[in-house]
């Protein structure tokens, strides 16, 4: 207990009344305060509605002197409070502070403080005045509703024309700062406003005092600081300040609060801190939390969070659609990370709604506006809760709003709608965009969004003719990224138990996102025999993440035009799994090398293949990016792949500036068996030490010989293959009779026939069609596009592998299939195969997700006296013997529909005992 505050967070008893549908009495509970409801009973994690809270207090009469007021950090939605059975007060909406004066209704001794929250359903008949589409509410339509109270609730000792807040509005430049402070009602007597304020160091640099008037609710002031010293996210340099009310020479009243001295411009495309260049490297930030959801669950875990996402070289967070806890803030204006925060989103937009966001948006400048390290504001996030593509009146009302904003905080930029497809700018101070692709499996469509949004794309504006258009906007891609999943026994409490979100996030992407049972399903579709354990994919699966996001990072670097990015997202998010740290915020395996990639200044590749055969010429761009930091001088950048190294002497370097090296050709060792071989650039200063560092990762094959098969006949039926396989070494059949291999892109009855009698088809299909009679009809085997499906796996990540076993075992890397295979990459995937081709047959494969919808890539059955082999890897995409793993991959899969078919148990025996 503080001496004029009494911390109310605790256990609180609670009720929560239960809709007209179900039946029973209700049930009196016990619930921590602060915390959503949601977050605590099993039986509401999905449940809004109405929750009553009680709390029995008991104040002395010493205690009760001056006036009382009862703060509420937040309560989600709607508040109604009673003291002793008496309404002292309401308060509607989900994100800001209230508070009332409650004297006269407390008394010595015991007192009951009860509050009703109305949590709205979005049931009209329930709540008319608010149905859930009509108030502002964030992610809650993404992860389930939130309720109750979610911030700390006090009593607090003040008099009764105390002071409530302070706004500060400090100019750089000048050391000038324009100064308001607000009082809780109109001052009753003549009073003096003494004003203090301590530099970074500590020390007292201002002392004033000013007069006040009776019966003014504000008083504005200003002062100026001599030798300024500047908020920077590597300097974070914070300013206190306190005022005293002094009446008759006491003091009756004192507040606090820090403010730092920062600007933040966007000029003509680039962003500038404190007029220096400013390169944007953020991650999307949901401000969830393990355990609690909402509700921050200390001051130590957002320090641990931030400070580790400023190891990962991050420099901002885009705190998306929440007004989150002041603290939030606070740790970083002290830590010194820039925030991009944003106003919550409604589900749609009505008089009542438009004004709620208007009301709930100036709330949050006047909360949250002495934060130095906010630099961003958002009023839209992809045109949710707004229809800008069809209605121009709400085009209309997002201009006002973004031109009344930028009038009332001219300090920071302001994004009007931070767009996905098919929505847009109307206007805006920077022109970001958003876009998902899976990487490396559509790289060219990344790579193409890339170039129109460095190209100043016409899609990112308004095509009605109504758009406000500079030119000079800085472009930036604020949402990309990449599933990489963690461990789930990572995620588990102290008593074992898995987190309740597990049971969620089935109702989103055909069920992908369903976490629970992810074990089980592991091991039910025999993906042990590929990877080993669970442990083992989860990492090979954040891996997959790691280059996923350094191509897309690397793409981005390399367009000057481009100022900075926002990466989905900081940490997992329940069920959601792209996070650069996981829910409990433990670190992804890349962790200590992210860096390399996200920095001020990057080394940038760019690289056309990575697969090579050995004695070729391997042949990159390279570029250096400097985005922000000091001049760059006498650099060298040293190149070297095995003994083969090589330097380049660079010009001087200024940012924000991209210099590019142009193409480099850099020779491939000669080696006996396939591997993996890395590029490594180091650009270093003169005097030796590293500024920065990459590297490009290759495949090399060794110069291939005649194939294994080369005197089995082989036919096809489609010419341009019978010629590929004639170049490739192999023997050709004049007619498909005598062939005893047969290769094709689609089967009939009579290739159906012909392997019964004993032949072998290695069938690679670019279409969809189904695969009986190889496989029963009631299995319904069949090739299925990617096209239009979540196997295509740009939002929750798609995981394609190759068992790296039998005729596979040659091929280096793996077992997922990463740009090494770039060419190979399937547009079609095999569905139908069940629970024992897995265990046998599927010796390439792919899953979604939380390891959902699993499907073959590559599958084996015997028919008849022969065998069919079918594959959706591209095998045809290059010149024959061009492109090694294309090859390497037919080589083996024609060995492969050959082998002599002995049982497989007894392989799998003799295999157990040779690794024993």
């Amino acid at each position: 207990m503080h001496d004029n505050r009494i911390s109310l967070d605790g256990t609180w008893e609670f009720l929560h009344i239960a809709d007209d549908r179900l039946s029973g009495p209700a049930e009196i509970r016990q619930i921590v305060v602060p915390s959503p409801w949601q977050a605590q009973f099993s039986d509401l994690r999905m449940r809004a509605g109405i929750g009553i809270y009680r709390l029995n207090l008991e104040l002395s009469e010493d205690w009760l002197r001056d006036s009382v007021w009862l703060r509420f950090g937040a309560v989600f939605h709607n508040s109604r409070v009673f003291i002793n059975g008496e309404l002292v007060g309401t308060n509607e909406g989900g994100f800001l502070p209230f508070s009332f004066d409650v004297t006269p209704y407390l008394k010595p001794g015991p007192n009951e403080i009860k509050v009703r929250v109305d949590s709205p359903t979005d049931n009209p008949a329930e709540f008319p005045d608010s149905p859930f589409a009509e108030i502002p509410f964030g992610k809650q339509s993404w992860y389930g509703p939130l309720s109750g109270i979610w911030q700390p609730v006090l009593l607090e000792r003040r008099i009764a024309d105390h002071m409530t807040r302070i706004r500060l509005v400090p100019n750089r430049e000048t050391g000038r700062v324009m100064a308001g402070v607000f009082f809780a009602r109109p001052l009753t007597d003549e009073a003096d406003v003494r004003i203090e304020v301590f530099d970074p160091s500590g020390n007292l640099v201002l002392e004033e005092t000013h007069p006040t008037q009776v019966g003014v609710t504000s008083m504005p002031f200003e002062f100026s600081i001599k030798h300024v010293e500047s908020w920077s996210p590597d300097e974070p340099n914070l300013y206190r300040i306190r005022l005293h009310l002094v009446r008759d020479g006491a003091v009756q009243d004192e507040i606090e609060d820090h403010f730092g001295f920062r600007t933040i411009e966007a000029r003509n495309g680039k962003f500038y801190l404190n007029g220096e260049p400013l390169y944007l490297r953020a991650a999307l930030d949901q401000d969830y939390y393990p355990d609690t959801i909402c509700t921050v669950p200390s001051v130590a875990f957002l320090e641990d969070q931030f400070r580790k996402a400023k190891e990962l070289g991050l420099n901002c967070l885009r705190c998306h659609i929440k007004a989150a806890d002041p603290r939030y803030y606070e740790v970083a204006d002290r830590m010194g990370l820039l925030i991009w925060t944003e106003l919550p989103n409604g589900g749609m937009s009505t008089d009542r709604s438009r004004g709620r966001k208007e009301k709930l948006l100036k709330g949050i400048v006047d909360r949250d506006g002495n934060h130095p390290s906010i630099i961003i504001w958002t009023i839209i996030n992809e045109n949710w809760g707004v229809d800008l593509v069809n209605d121009p009146d709400h085009r209309e009302w997002l201009k006002r709003t973004f031109a009344w904003l930028k009038a009332y905080d001219p300090t920071r930029l302001v994004v009007d709608n931070s767009p996905l497809a098919p929505s847009f700018h109307v206007e805006s101070d920077i022109a970001d965009y958003h876009f998902y692709a899976a990487i490396p499996d559509h790289r060219d469509e990344w790579d193409k969004f890339v170039d129109e949004l460095a190209a100043r794309a016409s899609w990112l504006y308004s095509p009605h003719g109504d758009a406000v258009i500079t030119g000079r906007e800085p472009l930036m891609c604020s949402e990309f990224g990449n599933w990489g999943l963690p461990y789930p026994k990572d995620l588990r409490a102290a008593n074992g138990e898995e987190p309740w979100w597990f049971e969620t996030g089935h109702d989103w992407g055909e069920g992908v996102m369903y976490a629970h049972g992810v074990e089980n399903r592991f091991s039910d579709w025999s993906m042990d025999r590929v990877f080993g354990d669970l442990r083992r994919f989860v990492t090979a699966a954040q891996w997959q993440q790691f280059r996923a996001l350094k191509y897309e990072i690397e793409a981005m670097r390399r367009k000057p035009s481009l100022a900075g990015y926002v990466i989905t997202e900081l940490h997992d998010c329940h069920w959601e799994s792209n996070g650069l740290l996981d829910m409990r915020r433990n670190p992804r395996v890349f962790h200590e090398l992210f860096h390399i990639i996200n920095a001020d200044t990057v080394i940038v590749p760019k690289w056309e293949r990575v697969s090579y055969w050995a004695g070729e010429t391997a042949n990159l761009r390279l570029a250096v990016a400097h985005g922000a930091g000091p001049l760059l001088e006498n650099c060298r950048l040293d190149i070297s792949l095995d003994s083969h190294t090589k330097q380049m002497n660079l010009p001087r370097i200024e940012a924000p500036f991209v210099l590019d090296l142009g193409q480099v050709a850099i020779p491939i060792p000669e080696l006996t068996e396939a591997g993996l071989r890395r590029i490594s650039l180091h650009l270093r200063s003169a005097e030796g030490h590293l500024i920065a560092q990459n590297h490009v990762d290759l495949a090399i094959h060794p110069r291939r010989g005649a194939p294994a098969q080369a005197r089995q006949l082989m036919w096809s039926p489609d010419e341009d293959i019978r010629e590929r396989l004639q170049l490739m070494g192999y023997a050709a059949a004049r007619e498909m009779e005598e062939a005893t291999v047969i290769v094709s892109r689609n089967h009939d009855k009579v290739i159906a026939d012909h392997v019964r009698r004993g032949a072998n088809l290695l069938l690679l299909p670019d279409h969809e069609m189904m695969l009986y009679p190889f496989f029963p009809h009631w299995q319904n085997v069949k090739v299925k596009s990617r096209d239009g499906t979540l196997w295509r796996g740009d939002w929750a990540s798609s995981f394609s592998w190759l068992r790296r076993a039998g005729h596979f075992a040659h091929f280096p890397g793996g077992p997922l299939l990463d740009e090494t295979m770039d060419r190979v990459l399937p547009d079609y995937v095999i569905s139908g195969c069940n629970l024992l081709d897995f265990q046998a047959r599927v010796f390439a494969g792919l899953v979604v997700g939380w390891i959902h919808k699993p499907v073959a890539l590559g599958v084996e059955r015997t028919y008849g006296r022969g065998r069919m082999v079918a594959s959706t890897l591209q095998l045809f995409r290059d010149d024959p013997l061009a492109e090694p793993t294309a090859t390497s991959l037919l080589d083996s899969l024609i060995d492969l529909s050959v082998e002599a078919r002995a049982p497989r148990l007894e392989e799998a025996v003799r295999a157990a005992e040779a690794a024993a």
